[in-house]
């Protein structure tokens, strides 16, 4: 049927129009108050999700993952299910709810030919032209073996607490320590290749009392001491004593607990025994001493024939130099590769208490067992320099710079003004005439005995003009340097860097 169309053109134009308005509305204009909120619109309806297929059975279970711990651990975990018998009984079954900790590490090789050692420092070869033919006859140390059955029982002790366990950098921070004798002079050293953490502690009023003693881990005296030869008092004595007299008052108490009590008798003990040792005696300073730090154990195997001590003199190599120093202090049997701040920012002007000079095993220690000096006192620097040149050539020689050390702490004498006799202008100053005070000493004069100017670590080395502290036979013979009581294992606690 068709359609039935308006004959009217008026009635037929309102019909086009109408269709037209109705399919394209055109813009709407809303009269409301724009204060007056809008209507959330109807949310929308989440659909009801499928359900999981329930088991009919208990199904076995394997799950694997692989993450890694803050102190460089890898961790593997699985998951393991299998069918047991009602829960009644298994929660009283110790097997059947358990967590297997299997840790597995990789002991390492020591390095011990001369392509192994380079791999490390491609310039030893060349600054030490006899280690060649020394590697021929060396001998791995069971100080090393002795320090990896260390790091290894110090895991044991402490997995079952990760956040202490041996950090992946401290139990790969030996890359070997070697047995060397030179044929011809007889002469035995340690070869110790590792990294270099920081010691900053120590302390000795005689020389000065301007030591930083903030950094976390400080202690006040090192292993390294002599008897004092002033009357000078240390700067960690009167907190020392203050915590000695709050402690004791507390311990007085009738209504300490008898568990308080045995930790305040041990503090007491330990803060006796400071206070008696800062009165009696001097120490290295980190700052200003170059000295190293060997794990405990190492000084304490008294028939070792490379048994090293406390003084014995050491040469560091890093970086084509070679740096003289002594052994200065006892560290965590577990770890190797530490000096002081001296040493530290003379290879990285950066390093710190919290900042090693080198992460990687680049660094080179050549301890020279039993040569330490009879009489213990103040490091003479320029008799460290000459000693330890005397104990390279011992070794096959050396070559490139060996490191002249200055004196920071040393403090110029002052010289009484001469008295100045007024010369005519133009005449020059006949030989002898004293220089007035005031005038630049002119270059490549030799400093007065007792004086020095402080260089900083970065300057090239020059000869001490420093003169050598108090002549150790002013002090008896003693052995006091010879203490290894500080930083023992039960102290200090193993963490992950």
């Amino acid at each position: 049927m068709r359609p039935h169309w308006p004959r009217s053109p008026i009635a037929l134009l309102a019909l086009m129009t109408s269709l037209f308005l109705s399919g394209c509305p055109g813009p709407h204009f809303s009269n409301v108050n724009p204060e007056t909120p809008t209507p959330s619109p109807s949310p929308t309806a989440t659909p009801t999700p499928t359900p999981t297929l329930l088991p009919e059975t208990y199904v076995p279970y394997s799950h694997k993952e692989v993450a890694k711990l803050f102190n460089g651990f890898e961790i593997h975990t699985k998951v393991n299910t299998e069918a047991g018998a009602p829960a009644l009984l298994e929660r009283k079954a110790p097997e059947s709810y358990v967590l297997d900790f299997d840790v597995r590490v990789r002991v390492p090789q020591a390095a011990q030919t001369i392509e192994q050692i380079a791999q490390a420092d491609g310039q030893l070869p060349t600054l030490l032209p006899g280690l060649v033919s020394l590697l021929g006859a060396s001998k791995v140390s069971n100080f090393y073996h002795g320090l990896y059955q260390l790091k290894v029982d110090s895991l044991g002790r402490t997995l079952n607490r990760l956040d202490q366990l041996l950090s992946r950098h401290n139990f790969f921070d030996c890359n070997t320590i070697l047995e060397l004798t030179d044929p011809k002079t007889s002469r035995k050293a340690l070869f110790i290749q590792s990294d270099m953490d920081v010691n900053a502690d120590g302390s000795d009023a005689d020389r000065t009392n301007d030591v930083d003693g903030s950094s976390a881990n400080f202690q006040p005296y090192t292993s390294y001491r002599w008897p004092k030869r002033t009357d000078k008092p240390s700067q960690f004595i009167p907190e020392r004593e203050q915590r000695l007299k709050q402690a004791q008052a507390e311990y007085d108490q009738k209504n300490t607990a008898p568990e308080r009590k045995k930790a305040l008798k041990e503090q007491i003990d330990q803060l006796t025994r400071e206070i008696s040792d800062l009165k009696r005696y001097s120490f290295l300073i980190s700052k200003a001493d170059p000295f190293v730090v060997l794990p405990g154990f190492m000084l304490r195997q008294s028939n070792h024939q490379f048994l090293p001590r406390f003084g014995d003199y050491v040469v560091v190599i890093h970086d084509g130099k070679l740096y003289p120093a002594i052994i200065g202090d006892a560290g965590p049997s577990y770890k190797v590769g530490e000096a002081s701040l001296r040493l530290a920012t003379q290879i990285d002007t950066k390093a710190n208490a919290y900042n090693r000079p080198s992460s990687d095993l680049n660094i080179s220690y050549l301890v020279f067992p039993g040569s330490a000096e009879s009489q213990p006192g103040p490091p003479d620097l320029p008799k460290m320099h000459d000693r330890c040149a005397e104990l390279l050539n011992e070794m096959g020689g050396y070559t490139g710079e060996l490191w002249q050390w200055q004196d920071i702490l040393a403090t110029p004498t002052p010289s009484p003004s001469p008295s100045i006799t007024p010369t005519p202008l133009g005449t020059p100053t006949p030989l002898g005439t004293p220089t007035p005070l005031g005038t630049p000493t002119p270059l490549g004069t030799p400093t007065p005995p007792g004086t020095s100017t402080s260089v900083p670590p970065t300057a090239s080395p020059t000869p001490s003009a420093t003169a050598s502290p108090s002549s150790p036979s002013a002090s008896p013979k003693n052995t006091a340097h010879h203490v290894t009581r500080k930083r023992t294992e039960k102290q200090e606690t193993p963490r992950g860097d």
